[in-house]
């Protein structure tokens, strides 16, 4: 019966001497034979642990005493397996190297292993790594071994093998090219488990955020973005868990260069960074965020404030029908405006977080982007109440909805409220709390004359003396 591989070689000949056979057809059906023939088990098997370290001894022992042509074929062909792993490494060792490469050029297996090592720990600073990217791209150019064909087709399209730009060329494949992600990481080889989660796609998939900041305001930007966070994804969790920083700053880059994407973008990058590193307000949620540079963070939590005065807002509509809300709406988004309210006083634990009651929490709207980040409201309070507490300065202040008062207290007493809690009491909220200028009570401001702006001006006054916050009146006035 006649082989694949002599199958392949008639069709190649077949196109050579008839003219009428495009050449296309003839490359289509060389790839289709390649793909019938290559086995349906193509995982790469490293040898066992214990193993590797034993060829590691021996053949260190045999390369540093002159004796490297005494490796066994076997030897050879497992070595790529050390070469960048354990210590020392496989490539320090005089000679190895070069042992593996004129061994290749016979040997398939030999060739698969060093190609699924070199992306496994593909490193673009690393020599012995920029030295082989040019001699594998040969090497595999010329192989006919069907396993191969993936990279074949990769180092064709996408450079495969350049260690300086293939990474780059491969991540601009996977978030800009039409075809689905999941049929491109098969066509270039990365759906196979272990080059999944390799150092080459890790690369691949940094050099498709750096390229995010220069499109996010194309008009196809939300389609893109989509293709950058499926391609970031596996089953709801980061493919790289240890890149979530560079996930998280590459996503916000073009707002910290001063690009201004679309509004839905900007959500959509909200609801992907609260999903998959959490929210940083709440107790322990820094943790995630760690390793964030500190600017991309404080920028993310001016959004969370943002999304919960929205939503508060939103809720105030819905259900308090309060004509003087829109006097209140005014002054907390002026503050927002002048950068007021923020956690970057002494290291506060968030800058605005919302309290809702159960009734609201179950079906206000405005609450969904907020993907859960707010507290249940209890203890005597109307089932349609909320409160939204936020942080200005060394101050933390309280805002009720319906008729509720507006306290403030100096944020290191022992009774003012702690934001990014779970939940929260009437009782909680409702202590003694700072007299507000031309007042002589505890228990908070009454927002009366809210037309003639009275009440606005005391709060100004609080938070000039207390938190150095200037607010003029062209700021809140309607």
């Amino acid at each position: 019966m006649t082989s694949i591989r002599e199958a392949a070689a008639i069709v190649e000949t077949l196109a050579r001497r008839l003219p009428h056979m495009a050449p296309e057809e003839a490359t289509h059906t060389r790839e289709a034979l390649e793909r019938l023939g290559a086995p349906r088990d193509d995982k790469p098997r490293p040898p066992p642990a214990d193993h590797l370290e034993a060829l590691r001894r021996r053949l260190e022992a045999l390369f540093r005493s002159g004796r490297g042509h005494e490796a066994t074929l076997r030897d050879l062909r497992n070595a790529p397996w050390i070469l960048w792993k354990g210590e020392p490494r496989g490539e320090a060792i005089p000679g190895l190297l070069d042992a593996i490469l004129r061994q290749t050029a016979g040997n398939r297996p030999t060739l698969r292993n060093l190609v699924h090592c070199w992306i496994l720990a593909f490193d673009p600073a690393n020599a012995s790594h920029a030295r082989l990217g040019p001699v594998l791209d040969g090497l595999v150019r010329s192989s006919d071994d069907p396993r191969l064909a993936w990279a074949r087709t990769a180092a064709v399209e996408v450079s495969l093998f350049d260690p300086k730009s293939g990474a780059n060329r491969l991540g601009h494949a996977l978030l800009t090219g039409s075809a689905p992600i999941e049929e491109l990481l098969a066509r270039y080889g990365f759906a196979e488990p272990m080059r999944a989660a390799s150092a080459y796609l890790r690369q691949a998939l940094l050099a498709g955020l750096r390229e995010w900041g220069q499109l996010a305001t194309r008009k196809d930007a939300p389609q893109l973005l989509e293709r950058l966070l499926e391609v970031w994804t596996k089953d709801g969790k980061l493919r790289f868990e240890e890149a979530r920083a560079a996930f998280a700053e590459g996503l916000l880059r073009p707002w910290l260069e001063g690009v201004l994407p679309s509004e839905e973008v900007r959500s959509r990058v909200q609801r992907a960074l609260l999903d998959r590193l959490g929210d940083p307000r709440v107790p322990g949620g820094m943790g995630r965020w760690a390793q964030v540079d500190r600017k991309a963070v404080e920028l993310f939590k001016s959004w969370l404030a943002k999304a919960s005065l929205e939503a508060f807002f939103a809720i105030i509509r819905e259900y308090a029908l309060d004509h003087q809300w829109r006097y209140r709406e005014r002054f907390w988004k002026a503050c927002l405006h002048k950068g007021a309210i923020s956690d970057a006083w002494k290291g506060a634990s968030s800058d605005a977080w919302l309290a809702l009651a159960p009734e609201v929490a179950r079906a206000a709207r405005g609450v969904q982007d907020l993907r859960g980040a707010f507290a249940t409201l209890t203890g005597g309070v109307d089932a349609r109440h909320s409160v939204i507490l936020m942080r200005i300065g060394p101050l933390v202040l309280c805002e009720w909805s319906h008729n509720g008062k507006l306290r403030a207290w100096p944020a290191e007493w022992g009774n003012a409220p702690r934001l990014g809690g779970s939940g929260y009491t009437r009782a909680e909220l409702t202590t003694d709390s700072l007299v507000f200028p031309g007042g002589d009570t505890k228990d908070g401001l009454r927002h009366a004359g809210s037309e003639g702006y009275r009440w606005q001006k005391r709060a100004v006054a609080l938070l000039r003396e207390r938190a150095r916050v200037v607010l003029e009146e062209r700021d809140y006035k309607l």
